[in-house]
């Protein structure tokens, strides 16, 4: 495979990519606490990445 440039590798920001403890679910029912929380990348050789976010003050980070 030929060498691709540095800006076209996929880089996770240092910031939070989401905020919140809860999901509120597809119709009623009270919010339920989210457990984990996955970044899911697809390539187009059928390949996929799964990273896990961690929670930490209060809001979702890449690891």
């Amino acid at each position: 495979m030929a060498e691709l440039p540095d800006e076209d590798l996929l880089v996770l920001p240092p910031m939070p990519l989401a905020t919140g403890r809860l999901l509120e679910p597809d119709g009623e029912g009270p919010p339920v606490r989210i457990t984990k929380l996955e970044f899911v990348v697809s390539t187009e050789d059928g390949g996929e990445l799964r990273i896990p976010l961690e929670h930490r003050h209060g809001a979702w980070w890449a690891p």
